[in-house]
């Protein structure tokens, strides 16, 4: 059992490390990794986690909000991956090993080249080692691994040029708490040798902002002698030879050796001294701190994952076929080393050269395999990616974690070997399909063409790829069933022909029986665990088609909570939107109860981009389109069945055919009033919740929306017809709220009533007829708008100065703390400014939360031409109307006259 990690679970383990998710408990942390907490709760978890990170980092407002940005992108290629990953069989530790490997650790090496280019973040560290990182202490012949807190204390006691006990004192004598000098000696020592790793109150403690350190092993020009005489004798009292001294200011070996030997050029011998200043500058003691609990989280994380992958392994062990972490380590040095190399070569010519450079130096097992995701010779990294890892995962697991880098020329010979043989057979694969599918297009000989396949996953291939002929599918699901040779592709062929019954095919009387048969068959199959979410999804259908609407709903639930023990791609974001569908096929929309449905949705691929805008997608308006989707795609009764309707349409349809009688026949409405009695205070079952009132209000209000649209294409006579049936509409609304003042304040799904709809369709007979109904003016939607809100917002003056005569408050805020003088300056209504200026003066002083009073907005508007044309923009979208800058700039010429 194992899931894909989320980018939550990442970030919780960057947090961890830091120490700095201390305030979360188990829960919320397990609801966040597992992205099941309300979605407002998740953004704040969020915003916390990623702010606690850089404040720990003690990082700037800039930094902040770098991190920030580079997060969010890392994000989005990550959701990417998740989406299309199946873990199958695979443990937790195969698919984090693969998830580091193919993914983490290549973006995460090449990310940080970019951010070095930019701006380096590590000014002094040696620059030929990744000092963050567990490194080898020779090349050539290792003895040791040296951890980063290692690493950086021989850095930084090098530079100090001085005894352990002597920088013990130093410190003890600026240290914060009191520890004695053998304390903190013998913390230094155990630190050094790897005894231990330090918490971060240990390493704030020993070394605090008060702390002096004089550091002697530091370089310092001064004017008593040429620099490059000065550099060079600094090295010489090192003891620096060349092959050292490449790994501490990259430069070469061969460059070096003519420096040292006074035989370079004069470019050569200030680029010399400027990379020996840098590296061997004194630092700060923020810089030493920083530098020490940035090494102790890598090395805690090391630590982590050496205990996760390989249990039974010490963290300072050497081999690489036995501590798989450092074959992790070698692939970021590997792909940082190759990103960087590209940039060198080829920084002049842009970005797309430098990324075309990094592919085509890539050795075929890379650049054909583990590190196809970082390649720049597709336009399908994701899916080829995702591909790979899903044929990883469906194999048995043994166990043992494969290699992900040759350790032996051996190992180099067979992986590439295994590169080419796959790329053939992909190759020879797809042609054989695309000629079966070929023959099969042109009907030529089906039966004998599809009897000579014997792959089973060829034949499968050829129904993946949509072939409509059903004729031709029925020959094809028969000879997957000849071939199919373990419960696997067993499990693929009753998954298949599910899919064909229940979601191609048209019901017939016989569907029920074949589709509860293949049901029976997959639950009896060993396999079920890795296809459960599936099966109970494509039963919850089969359950709708016998109009057991409760056990479908139930079934759909206990799919996504088999969802979060497998990983299923989109498969929790599809279970989502059916159950979400279902719930509201019948009922009134709920965010409190609905809300997880839109959550795994928005996360897990169930809302499709193409009609929705992810950064303006609501609940609100997907609930409503998830009913149509229920009754008019979902739901299918099997034949023997009654088909079943949404009781919203079913009450509304009869009451709107009465209504449209009392139209016809010109017969007051209150006549028929009295056979609905139970509409008269409530909402309708749908995800709208309107009333009988607001429904057809906001039909009617489309319906002239859509006749001025069309006035000059459609006859006159047609136009004046369905004008007239229109007004017959609006007339009803008004004789309802007559005869039914009780419906006046009932709202819909957003809380808007039935003013604020009259009121934003300039509607402003029936505003007033409301008001005398006794209409509250001061009720709020979801926004925190009133009715003088959408007056303003409409630009209808005559409305607004009917709620302000019934005494609504004018000063109440909507969410964003706008009045509706704000409003009204937004949309640049000159006449509904005044009026609001002269009725209630004191609004002129009231800032919105971004701090801004009406007539300053006013002046940005005016002032500023940008600023208007994203908000002509803006509000075009919003399908408003705009007027000119012109009228502005009058807005905001009054403004400074009242002032």
């Amino acid at each position: 059992m194992a899931i894909f990690p989320t980018f939550e679970s990442v970030l919780l383990q960057i947090a961890n490390v830091l120490r700095t998710s201390g305030d979360m408990n188990s829960k919320s942390k397990s609801k966040f990794k597992n992205v099941d907490m309300s979605m407002d709760n998740l953004n704040d978890t969020w915003e916390k986690v990623l702010g606690d990170i850089a404040d720990a980092l003690e990082f700037d407002q800039k930094s902040k909000h770098d991190l920030i940005n580079n997060i969010f992108y890392d994000y989005q290629s990550h959701k990417a991956i998740e989406l299309g990953v199946f873990t199958s069989r695979a443990s937790q530790r195969k698919v984090v090993w693969h998830y580091l490997a193919r993914f983490l650790v290549p973006t995460l090496a090449r990310h940080s080249v970019f951010w070095q280019v930019e701006s380096r973040l590590d000014v002094g560290m040696p620059e030929g080692r990744f000092w963050y990182l567990p490194a080898v202490d020779c090349p050539i012949r290792p003895t040791q691994l040296l951890l980063p807190i290692q690493q950086v204390l021989n850095w930084l006691i090098d530079l100090i040029g001085d005894s352990p006990t002597s920088i013990a004192n130093t410190i003890v004598k600026g240290m914060r708490a009191f520890d004695s000098t053998d304390v903190v000696l013998k913390n230094l020592y155990n630190w050094k040798t790897a005894k231990s790793t330090p918490e971060i109150s240990s390493i704030i403690n020993t070394f605090p902002d008060e702390v002096e350190i004089h550091f002697q092993g530091s370089f310092k020009l001064d004017d008593k002698s040429p620099e490059y005489e000065q550099a060079l004798a600094f090295v010489y009292a090192k003891g620096l030879p060349a092959s050292a001294l490449q790994h501490e200011i990259a430069i070469s070996e061969e460059m070096l050796e003519r420096i040292l030997c006074k035989k370079c050029s004069i470019e050569e011998q200030d680029i010399f001294v400027r990379k020996i200043a840098l590296r061997y500058q004194a630092p700060s003691i923020r810089t030493v701190r920083l530098r020490l609990l940035l090494a102790r989280a890598t090395q805690e994380g090391y630590e982590k994952l050496v205990k996760f992958l390989t249990p039974n392994v010490d963290k300072q062990c050497l081999d690489l076929n036995t501590n798989k972490a450092l074959q992790l380590i070698q692939l970021y040095n590997d792909v940082y080393n190759r990103t960087y190399d590209a940039h060198l070569m080829k920084r002049g010519a842009g970005e797309a050269e430098e990324n075309k450079y990094f592919t085509e130096q890539l050795p075929t097992y890379l650049r054909y395999d583990l590190l196809r995701y970082v390649c720049y010779d597709t336009n399908q990294p994701i899916e080829i990616t995702t591909h790979k890892l899903n044929n990883i995962f469906r194999q048995d697991d043994d166990g043992d974690l494969e290699n992900i880098i040759p350790t032996t020329n051996g190992d180099r010979q067979r992986m590439m070997s295994a590169v080419v043989e796959e790329l053939k057979s992909s190759e020879g694969y797809h042609a054989q399909l695309a000629e079966l599918l070929d023959a099969l297009k042109r009907n030529k000989a089906p039966f004998r063409n599809i009897q000579a396949i014997d792959d089973f996953d060829m034949i499968y291939g050829a129904l993946e790829h949509g072939e409509t002929n059903h004729r031709v599918r029925a020959l094809l699901f028969d000879r997957l069933k000849e071939l199919e040779a373990n419960p696997d592709q067993s499990m693929k062929r009753i998954i298949a022909e599910l899919e064909e019954h229940l979601l191609v095919k048209t019901f017939t009387a016989s569907t029920e029986e074949k589709v509860s048969i293949l049901l029976a068959e997959a639950k009896a199959s060993e396999v079920l665990e890795y296809s459960k979410a599936r099966i109970l999804q494509l039963e919850g259908l089969h359950l709708l088609g016998q109009n057991k609407f409760l056990e479908a709903e139930k079934g759909f639930n206990l799919a996504i909570d088999e969802c979060k023990k497998y990983s299923f791609g989109k498969l929790r974001g599809s279970l989502a939107k059916d159950a979400f569908s279902l719930a509201v096929a019948n009922q009134k929309l709920i965010p409190n109860n609905h809300e997880k449905y839109y959550r795994d949705m928005y996360y897990w691929g169930g809302i499709n981009s193409e009609l929705y805008s992810l950064d303006k997608v609501n609940i609100h308006d997907v609930s409503r389109d998830l009913h149509e989707y229920f009754w008019a795609t979902l739901y299918k009764c099997y034949p023997d069945y009654e088909p079943k309707f949404a009781s919203c349409r079913t009450e509304f349809e009869k009451f709107s055919k009465n209504i449209a009688s009392c139209i016809k026949a010109q017969k007051p409405i209150s006549t028929i009033l009295s056979k609905y009695s139970g509409l008269k205070n409530k909402q309708l079952k749908y995800p709208q919740a309107d009333s009988i009132v607001l429904l057809i209000m906001k039909i009617s209000y489309d319906m002239s929306s859509k006749l001025r649209s069309f006035s000059q294409a459609l006859p006159v006579e047609a136009m004046n017809e369905l004008n007239r049936a229109n007004d017959g509409l609006i007339g009803a609304v008004r004789e309802i709220i007559q005869e039914w003042p009780e419906i006046v304040d009932v709202s819909d799904f957003k809380q808007q009533t039935p003013l604020m709809i009259a009121a934003h369709n300039q509607d402003y007979k029936t505003v007033e007829l409301l008001l005398n109904a006794k209409a509250n003016p001061n009720l709020r939607d979801l926004k925190g708008r009133t009715a003088l809100h959408s007056a303003a917002a409409s630009r209808c003056l005559l409305s607004a100065k009917l709620l302000l005569e019934h005494g609504i408050d004018e000063t109440i805020l909507t969410i964003e703390g706008a009045t509706p003088l704000h409003t009204a300056t937004r949309m640049g209504e000159l006449s509904i400014v005044k009026l609001l200026i002269e009725k209630c003066p004191e609004l002129l002083q009231v800032s919105d939360l971004k701090g801004i009073t009406p007539s300053e907005l006013a002046a940005t508007i005016a002032e500023d031409r940008v600023h208007y044309e994203l908000l002509r923009r803006y509000l075009e979208s919003e399908k408003r109307t705009v007027v000119s800058h012109e009228v502005y700039k009058q807005v905001a010429a009054y403004y400074l006259s009242v002032h």
